[in-house]
């Protein structure tokens, strides 16, 4: 039996033609990406496919089509940004996206779980000369300031090879602030935010087994103010078991009210069936969690016929009409696919709230 040499460097190590596979291509696969220390050497190493579920909610296919129809189409590299919480949905979409671009144009995938950066990195990940996917997951976790702003070099587009790249982060401002309205470098921004109302119903009607909760499932959403599908997922889950109510779930699992952020809403006060302008409102926008309020203040600045020097518009005065108190057990109605809450005191006072909503934010409609 011959024996053969395999050159590294200036070193030599005996082989044999079996365990010399060549591949002109990087096969499509999922590979995490190693540095061998010894040698200073980075290295590639096979590890499983991603498991997707056999149902995808909201747009996460429609927005990877979009994702990998745009990088196929562009000549250099692209990258995309998916930014939220934990259990949110974006890592899951950079899976999907793995998964399709693999199955479908045999491009493979790079996992980056450790800080790599500088010139060692840049150089390896350009000698791998095909289009393949670079995905480093909780980017701002892995990786320090110092070590992002080594990255961006890669993200420049600088090198000649083509590639993918996808950044999950759950805080985008932890992100380098050279990476934010930089297409250059960061093609797509997708923020990952609370499910909408149409999400929760339809994972319901496929997954709930007692769909009579399905209304109550809904409102306990609006307890949070980014209510992800890790915790839909997970109340479903306790609720099929137990066959219980999502409230009676709740008391044991860790998910929280008291434990999510403030949500924000827009505040109309309608007094004796007027109105009243939002320059007039004491706070235009309240933050908290509408189900749990407790005895709160909405006042107004109230327009007087008593003349007098020095008053707000030269002629007559305003002052604070106050005592226009609400609670939680004071709602009258809840629009859940709004996020709108009514309320009306004893005194028949109407306050609604509506929840602020982020993700459709959409600056052009102001011009």
């Amino acid at each position: 039996m011959s024996s053969y040499f395999l050159k590294n460097g200036n070193t030599f190590r005996v082989t044999s033609k079996e365990a010399m596979d060549l591949h002109e291509m990087l096969p499509a696969a999922n590979y995490v990406v190693k540095l061998d220390e010894r040698t200073n050497t980075l290295y590639l190493e096979v590890i499983d496919n991603f498991n997707i579920p056999n149902k995808l909610y909201g747009s996460i296919q429609k927005d990877t089509n979009r994702i990998l129809n745009t990088f196929k189409d562009r000549c250099s590299s692209t990258g995309v940004l998916l930014t939220g919480e934990k259990g949110s949905g974006k890592t899951l979409l950079a899976k999907y996206a793995s998964n399709l671009a693999r199955l479908s144009d045999n491009i493979p995938t790079l996992v980056i779980n450790t800080p790599l950066c500088g010139e060692l990195f840049n150089t390896f990940i350009q000698d791998i000369d095909q289009p393949c996917i670079i995905l480093f997951d909780e980017f701002e976790k892995v990786y320090d300031q110092v070590e992002q702003e080594q990255v961006l070099t890669l993200l420049d587009g600088v090198f000649n090879s083509k590639k993918l790249f996808l950044i999950t982060c759950n805080d985008k401002w932890k992100i380098d602030d050279h990476m934010r309205n930089r297409p250059g470098r960061i093609f797509y921004m997708l923020d990952f935010t609370g499910l909408s109302a149409e999400f929760i119903k339809e994972y319901c009607e496929d997954n709930l087994l007692n769909k009579t909760y399905i209304d109550q499932v809904c409102r306990v959403s609006l307890m949070f103010s980014e209510f992800n599908f890790d915790m839909l997922q997970s109340l479903i889950e306790e609720m099929n078991r137990y066959d219980e109510s999502p409230t009676d779930s709740l008391q044991l699992l860790n998910i929280k009210p008291e434990l999510s952020n403030d949500s924000e809403f827009a505040v109309k006060l309608i007094i004796n069936g007027e109105e009243i302008a939002e320059k007039n409102l004491d706070i235009p926008y309240w933050s908290g969690n509408p189900l749990k309020m407790d005895r709160y203040n909405f006042n107004y600045r109230k327009y007087t016929k008593n003349p007098s020097f020095g008053s707000i518009d030269g002629d007559n005065d305003w002052s604070w009409d106050e005592n226009h108190e609400f609670s939680s057990t004071d709602i009258a109605k809840v629009d859940v696919d709004s996020g709108l809450f009514i309320f009306v005191n004893a005194k028949k006072d109407r306050l609604e709230l509506r929840r602020k909503k982020y993700s459709n934010f959409n600056c052009w409609s102001a011009l």
